[in-house]
């Protein structure tokens, strides 16, 4: 009580002199590092607008990437971090909140907003571009091209990774409910101009990079021809990298963080049971334990126990600090749209020429067994798996693209995975989220969604 009182009468001595000067000065604060809208229309900020498009797009790259091969059959759960946990155990719902409203850098797998707020980000920087107060830029042209190119990669992820989605069709205001492919058609129509504007500067690389985003979007879409003819220009070796630096959590690595790192948030999961000891036999067929090691899946142990202190942890060798680049194209993948292509259209042998193109560039048998188109289809999707481990959600993709047909792939926890009764190797037992579910919070607000 005595408290109480001294504290009212503190409060009653006390407004006779915030009365006696201006209330609207006390609370006007001049925040730092905060920059008014119309600021932005400088010409000089130009490069630095576009730089933070390729800056929001490598990190939500990044994070989407590494929980898909969480999510996939990449890495079986070893976490005992609830969230990581229900990545691991396929228990991602439209609920939760680090995955769909999570930012950039914080906590898991943040996913969806960050891919939204790249995506956004792509276009409002191009639309500031094309505004009367960078008219005159010298290098307006290969600016626009990059936004263009680099924030068109999130509609990639948004396209094949979700159930359903929306996009804006005018920005700030809510999107129609989209089906995938309806997504996926934006991406390619996007790509497109970004390949044009590309071209129109000379940015053989811009070129390049847009060529193999636009190729994937074509195999998603199942135009072959397309995606064989785009995958078809890009120059052996040719990549493009997410750069990534040990110095703060939003520029780690996510690959190696939660799966390599010696210190930190680590061992999160390991390398599923079905990617070690991966090998090729003497007719270059693929195989486990029998052959020729397949160098593209280095997989190794030390013997000691992941997060959970129950499953041995077993580990890769692609990505090996936090600093470590990752892939957003590369030649390689570029190469495996098109022996999908010539597979799907019942081309064998240039399927086959492709599939050897890459074994030889890993030292590998070549491929001799003779093959229908059906087993030439299987072929390529167990190269990608090979050929692109723990890139770019590749394996993810391919196991809900060919989801419900003859050549499905299961996830962890369905019959005829190494977890085929829906208990993982810790007495887990599997949720049923195969695509990811659009958030919650998304419908919610969202009139244009039932």
């Amino acid at each position: 009580m005595r408290n109480m009182t001294k504290m009212t009468w503190t409060l009653a001595l006390s407004l006779p002199l915030l009365a006696a000067c201006d209330i609207q000065e006390i609370l006007e604060v001049d925040i730092p590092g905060r920059v008014e809208e119309s600021a932005l229309e400088n010409p000089k900020l130009a490069s630095t607008l576009v730089t933070g498009v390729i800056s929001d797009v490598e990190c939500s790259w990044n994070q989407y990437t590494a929980g898909m091969a969480h999510h996939s059959d990449e890495y079986i759960p070893t976490s005992g971090n609830l969230d990581l946990i229900r990545w691991g155990e396929r228990r991602i719902e439209d609920v939760d909140v680090q995955f769909s409203q999570g930012l950039c850098g914080g906590g898991t797998y943040p996913t969806y907003t960050p891919l939204q707020t790249a995506r956004f980000q792509g276009e409002d920087v191009l639309s500031r571009l094309d505004g009367e107060a960078f008219a005159g830029l010298a290098d307006l042209a290969d600016l626009r091209a990059v936004a263009r190119t680099w924030g068109t990669f999130p509609l990639i992820a948004l396209g094949e990774a979700f159930c359903d989605m929306t996009i804006p069709t005018v920005e700030g205001e809510p999107g129609p409910l989209m089906t995938k492919q309806e997504v996926l058609a934006v991406a390619e129509t996007k790509f497109t101009e970004a390949l044009g504007m590309a071209q129109g500067v000379g940015n053989t690389a811009l070129v390049n990079t847009a060529l193999v985003g636009r190729a994937r979007v074509r195999i998603g879409l199942e135009n072959f021809p397309g995606a064989m003819a785009d995958a078809a220009q890009v120059p052996a070796g040719f990549e493009t990298l997410v750069s990534r630096d040990a110095s703060e959590s939003r520029r780690w690595n996510y690959y190696y963080e939660r799966l390599n790192a010696l210190t930190g948030f680590r061992n999160h999961g390991s390398v599923s049971d079905h990617y070690r000891h991966l090998t090729i036999d003497a007719e270059g067929r693929p195989t486990q334990d029998d052959g020729v090691p397949d160098t593209r899946v280095n997989v190794m142990t030390n013997g000691e126990a992941a997060s959970d202190f129950v499953t041995q942890n077993w580990f890769h060798d692609k990505y090996n600090s936090r600093a470590d680049p990752l892939p957003l194209v590369t030649y390689r993948e570029a190469r495996m749209y098109m022996a999908e292509a010539a597979a799907r259209t019942g081309d064998i042998a240039m399927a086959t020429e492709l599939i050897n193109d890459r074994r030889m560039a890993a030292g590998l048998p070549a491929m001799t067994a003779p093959a229908t188109t059906n087993e030439m289809i299987e072929l390529v999707i167990e190269e990608r798996r090979r050929e692109l481990f723990v890139e770019g959600a590749h394996r993810f993709n391919d196991m809900i693209r060919f989801r419900g047909t003859q050549f499905e792939i299961p996830f962890l926890g369905e019959p005829g995975s190494i977890h085929p009764n829906g208990i993982s190797q810790k007495g887990d037992v599997y949720g049923t989220t195969t695509c990811l579910p659009l958030p919650l919070v998304e419908r919610n607000g969202n009139p244009n969604i039932p």
